[in-house]
């Protein structure tokens, strides 16, 4: 390496070395101050000022009341141990996340990364202090003080957004069930091994109860005394400059009893749908919340539910794209959709089973499809069922399907505590063991190596497990490595065992497609089309086929067609960036005559 290049290299990081030094000191506004607070502890129970700690079936259950910075003191002071374990499991996961950033990329963009990042979280939590209400900041405070944790470690679990997930709140007999699963994503490996069920008693608000992670200060799934019950998802992938706070669900509970309440409070969340169930009202509304844009859709029909996009269709307009309903999403609706429209009875185990549900549209199976598909999915930490009618919380958490581990029964008013159901059998089956681990390392498959994809094939026909995604990778994994017999094969099995599913045709349509055998490939798309298991997304892929082969064959006036229904499709959504390029080739395409 050139010396004066070296000299270079050199120096950056001695800058930015000193800036990072410079940013430590700077960054931390407030250190805790290390002080040791007297516990007491009387028959396995933890008491601190006016709050206590207890385990019950293994489960730690928190009782915090006073101002916000006593409440905030207690929370720290009572879970120190629990928090400082939970953040060094939070650090352990991030460096072994930024070890697999720079794996991926080069040595110079590893200093570029490793310099900007303290710059950009010092931003990104400058900004969020200023818009935290002042009560809150002081509530992490006390946090701060009574668990040794920085108080931008606090802020950054404050304004982390990991918890996509999909809900619905069912009308039973003039009152509600709310129903919820988390999806951890990145973080499930240890959010879901540090539970907390937290009640909040703050001076001069309403009391709650957060169902939710050690250390991560801020409601995602609560009811309050009045029967007002919240959960939220990731509502759009739409980007944004990050004006909002997730303590404003916090708030919600503490200063709503019901709808109208609701409507009156500043909303000031980025991107989220927020479900929100009232007793008082008997009924419940979903809240599209957007960078401080807010629309209400109400509950029609006796039910409402959420998948992970805007739930309001001006809402998925402005804010969704096209690509944002795939597969795991449009099933996520046709299974909600199919129960809860249902006009029969609708129980507490209905809603349990309902997040339980593994089905991939009305296929069912013993194993869960890849790749989501379903409401209970690989990627589930918790779920939760809230039943205000009867004080009730019904809370499972687990590492992957969350809703097949145990559910406990939590009576807020009595204080009962009890198993309501144990373990699915399915946890235990080795066939599931086997096929999650399987998808485990799909994931990191190099599609380029030869080596790898024959592996890959023969792990899955090894598999005593055929599903959707077996045969889709194992088809074109198989096309990679030219075995088109196979490829053919494998796609008429996807056929006879999915024949109302878009894609089983679309594969055909495709494998003929890349034969320059275009005459059967349209066939096949068109037989795609007709299939009632689809969603737009899809729909558009096929069309965009459709008309290349058109254009390959010369037939404009079929390819104007087609490519005329695919810019319908990319109108009907908010068009991402990455997107626009092809839509401006349509549009000019469209514009000629010839």
């Amino acid at each position: 390496m050139n010396k004066y290049r070296t000299y270079g290299i050199l120096s950056s990081i001695l800058i930015i070395g000193a800036l990072l030094i410079f940013l430590f000191f700077s960054c931390s506004s407030f250190k805790p101050s290390g002080k040791e607070y007297a516990i007491e502890i009387r028959d396995g129970v933890k008491f601190f000022n006016q709050g206590y700690l207890e385990y019950r079936e293994g489960i730690p259950f928190i009782y915090l009341k006073g101002d916000s910075y006593n409440i905030g003191l207690q929370y720290g002071v009572l879970l120190k141990e629990e928090m400082r374990s939970f953040y060094a499991q939070a650090d352990s996961s991030m460096n072994v996340m930024m070890d697999r950033v720079y794996s991926e990329s080069p040595w110079y963009m590893d200093i570029v990364i490793w310099a900007a990042t303290p710059f950009v979280i010092s931003s990104k939590l400058s900004s969020f202090k200023k818009r935290i209400p002042e009560d809150y900041l002081t509530q992490l405070k006390g946090m701060s003080e009574g668990s040794g944790i920085p108080l931008n470690d606090l802020l950054m679990a404050t304004c982390a957004d990991w918890l996509p997930c999909s809900s619905f709140i069912k009308n039973v007999n003039g009152s509600i069930i709310h129903g919820r699963n988390a999806d951890h994503i990145e973080a499930l490996d240890f959010t879901c091994k540090y539970p907390l069920i937290a009640r909040y008693c703050k001076d001069g608000k309403y009391s709650y109860i957060d169902i939710g992670i050690i250390g991560t200060p801020f409601t995602v799934t609560g009811i309050n005394e009045y029967g007002l019950t919240l959960s939220w998802s990731q509502a759009t992938s739409k980007p944004f400059d990050g004006k909002g706070s997730m303590l404003m669900f916090n708030s919600i509970l503490e200063e709503c009893r019901n709808l109208k309440d609701v409507d009156k409070i500043s909303k000031n969340v980025d991107r989220f749908v927020t479900m929100i169930g009232s007793l008082e009202d008997g009924t419940g509304a979903a809240y599209d919340i957007v960078d401080e844009k807010s629309v209400r859709t109400d509950s029609k029909n006796g039910y409402i539910y959420a998948t992970n996009r805007c739930v309001s269709q001006s809402m998925r307009k402005e804010y969704n794209s096209i690509f944002d309903m795939d597969w795991f999403n449009s099933s996520r609706a046709y299974t909600y959709e199919n129960i809860l429209s249902n006009d029969g009875e609708f129980s507490v185990d209905d809603a349990i089973n309902l997040l339980s549900n593994t089905d991939f549209y009305s296929y069912t199976g013993k194993i869960p499809p890849f790749k989501g598909g379903n409401i209970n999915n690989n990627q589930t930490g918790s779920s939760v069922v809230l039943d205000p009618a009867n004080c009730t919380v019904y809370f499972a958490y687990g590492t992957t399907y969350g809703s097949f581990y145990r559910w406990l029964k939590y009576n807020y008013k009595t204080e009962e505590v009890s198993i309501y159901k144990n373990e699915d059998d399915r946890l235990h089956d080795p066939d599931v063991i086997e096929y999650m681990k399987l998808e485990k390392r799909w994931n990191n498959i190099d599609w380029e190596n030869k080596d790898e994809l024959q592996q890959m094939v023969y792990e899955i026909e090894q598999l005593s497990v055929e599903n959707f995604w077996t045969l889709h990778n194992s088809c074109w994994a198989w096309y990679n490595l030219g075995k088109y017999e196979k490829v053919k094969e494998i796609i008429n099995r996807q056929i006879e065992k999915y024949p109302d599913f878009l894609s089983s045709y679309s594969n055909m349509g495709f494998f003929y497609m890349y034969q320059k055998n275009y005459e059967e490939a349209i066939n096949y798309f068109k037989k795609s089309l007709d299939t009632w298991i689809t969603n737009e997304s899809k729909q558009m892929y096929c069309y965009e086929q459709l008309a290349a082969i058109y254009t390959e064959i010369g037939d404009v006036t079929k390819s104007k067609d087609c490519y005329s229904r695919v810019l319908d499709y990319y109108n009907r959504y908010w068009i991402p960036e990455q997107s626009r390029e092809e839509v401006n080739r349509i549009e000019e395409l469209l514009e000629t005559k010839n």
